[in-house]
């Protein structure tokens, strides 16, 4: 028979090594749990024995899991569903980044990658990037760190699990350029690539979708404005369908090919209209600043 629930919340921190897993556990720490990391899988039920019920104080656990071989996937795998009674709520959060971010991380910080024995850093990330797939598709929430800075990592597991946040659903819109790559981690990813692009304009290539002279431009066939008005309709259905099934973080990216005009237009315009409609809104433009030649691509 399994223990009854002994903490409120559990979250499980597992992912790539040198994805971040260290600074979420940390930054957890700063919402009130207590956390432990590289936590062998068989002693997580007697260490969670250790926070009891005091009255109607519940306590919140941070743990890292870390696998250091196949056996371990298999034995958390198969204990997943037990491990998830001994709390009210669980959630299991995967941390990654692309490969050649990873292994970039590796050599500034000189650092030995956990299974490079006998392989490359290179290799030893995509052996750990299969043994843990399983693990992934668990996943309440995917976080890819390739982009993001600190801070950013930071404000992510705040939203997630600030205190109070309850069911209150956070709408985090992203542009992005396609030519630099899409992220892993959005619930859904819009192409903004079929409306009239400004690079293609000598006064409006340097400019961004900030400026009021690409939004002239970009809105003057009306293709644009129809097109928000169709993602406005959309939004409106699926966000107290969302709410209803408590989902309390949405990430919607959307692109063009630089990530500096179209992209940016857009997101910039959807969040206003649901901003205005008193949803809570996050921005972020991912590629508005990277430059070619001085100007936006």
């Amino acid at each position: 028979m399994t223990p009854p629930a002994s903490v409120r919340h559990l979250v499980l921190v597992a992912g790539l090594s040198g994805a971040g897993k260290s600074s979420a556990l940390k930054f957890l720490e700063d919402l009130g749990f207590s956390w432990v990391d590289n936590l062998p899988y068989r002693l997580l039920g007697g260490f969670l024995d250790h926070f009891p019920r005091e009255g109607e104080v519940v306590t919140r656990v941070a743990i890292g899991i870390h696998f250091r071989d196949e056996a371990g996937v298999a034995e958390f795998l198969g204990g997943f569903r037990q491990l998830a009674e001994r709390a009210e709520r669980l959630d299991l959060v995967f941390l990654e980044a692309d490969f050649d971010r990873l292994v970039s991380r590796y050599r500034e910080t000189r650092r030995r990658h956990p299974l490079a024995h006998c392989h490359t850093v290179r290799e030893a990330i995509s052996l750990e990037a299969v043994r843990l797939a399983d693990i992934r598709a668990l996943a309440d929430h995917i976080i890819d760190t390739s982009t993001m800075t600190v801070p950013e990592l930071k404000d992510r597991l705040d939203l997630l699990f600030h205190e109070g946040v309850g069911s209150d659903l956070v709408i985090f819109i992203r542009s992005f350029g396609f030519k630099h790559g899409t992220n892993t981690d959005a619930d859904m990813v819009l192409d903004g690539r079929f409306l009239v692009n400004p690079y293609y304009d000598p006064e409006l290539r340097h400019r961004t979708g900030l400026d009021e002279a690409v939004v002239h431009y970009l809105e003057k066939d009306g293709e644009a404005l129809i097109f928000l008005d169709r993602l406005q309709a959309l939004f409106d259905y699926l966000i107290p369908r969302y709410r209803r099934e408590k989902k309390r973080y949405f990430t919607v990216d959307i692109g063009c090919t630089g990530g500096c005009h179209r992209s940016v237009y857009l997101v910039e315009r959807l969040a206003g209209r649901l901003t205005a409609q008193g949803f809570r809104v996050l921005i972020r433009h991912r590629d508005v600043f990277r430059k070619e030649g001085g100007q936006c691509s």
